[in-house]
């Protein structure tokens, strides 16, 4: 009887640390070097990632002339109200205290008195640097160009807290920050296959996975996200079985666990 009560026992040992490990968690930018009280030095590679325009885009341009205000109101559209999300009830900011540009298919906008511009291809910078260059053949005196992407919009899949699309008010974010932006990774996310889908301009996608269990991950051209983005975090194998039972049967095999527990518990204070 003892080698029953011993065999029932080490039958709900396993039980128990099948159920731990079926739950342990994973770590992010996991390294083989014990790196404990250690600085190290992680080069970043979002400049080699940066943001370019597209069509579908919608900037947000402003020109301002120092000391010439008529000059400056020429180059710039009238300010457009923000537009609403009915779904949401959230705000979007499209316009705000900035001329609204759209960028159309052909990428191209209707610039006032500079006429029809291509812009996509262009980051912030550069096409702060082209339009400037453009206005110095009309206008003789210094002038001030402002550029932002208004309509920066990554969307967030899957085994994140908060599924949806999430506005980005700066002009980048990296993986980490958008899963965050989406209040994090539900505890049966994988860490280790997180999928990335890019817009391309024959609108399909690129698919990336990306592993956030691995240190070099900062290094992946897919880490620093950008407009349009779609990140899908993948179940783990805990919670693909678990939505593979049915609710019935989940019921059933809880109870016959408990009630054999019981039985192992009953048996075993009886002898």
């Amino acid at each position: 009887m003892k080698i029953k009560i011993g065999i029932y026992s080490l039958f709900f040992l396993l039980l128990i640390l099948a159920t731990s490990c079926a739950s342990r968690k994973f770590t992010y930018f996991q390294t083989d070097e014990v790196r404990k009280g250690k600085v190290v030095n992680l080069p970043s590679k979002r400049n080699e990632n940066i943001i370019r325009f597209q069509p579908d885009d919608i900037l947000g341009i402003t020109v301002n002339v120092p000391g010439e205000m008529t000059v400056a109101s020429d180059y710039n559209l009238p300010l457009v109200p923000a537009a609403n999300n009915e779904n949401s009830g959230e705000a979007l900011n499209q316009g705000v205290g900035r001329q609204s540009f759209l960028i159309r298919k052909d990428g191209t906008i209707d610039f006032p008195v500079l006429g029809t511009i291509k812009v996509t291809g262009y980051t912030q910078e550069e096409l702060e640097r082209y339009l400037k260059k453009l206005l110095s053949e009309k206008v003789v005196a210094p002038t001030v160009v402002t550029v932002r992407l208004l309509n920066f919009t990554i969307w967030l899949h899957g085994e994140v807290s908060g599924n949806g699309p999430h506005a980005v008010s700066q002009d980048h974010i990296s993986l980490l920050q958008a899963i965050s932006l989406g209040g994090g990774m539900t505890p049966y996310g994988r860490r280790d296959d997180v999928v990335i889908l890019r817009p391309t301009p024959d609108g399909g996608y690129l698919r990336a996975s990306v592993d956030l269990s691995r240190e070099d991950v900062i290094w992946s051209p897919y880490f620093y996200l950008h407009q349009n983005d779609e990140v899908y975090v993948l179940p783990s194998r805990v919670r693909t079985q678990s939505t593979d039972i049915s609710p019935r049967y989940s019921f059933v095999l809880g109870a016959a666990s408990l009630a054999f527990t019981i039985f192992v518990l009953i048996r075993s204070y009886s002898k």
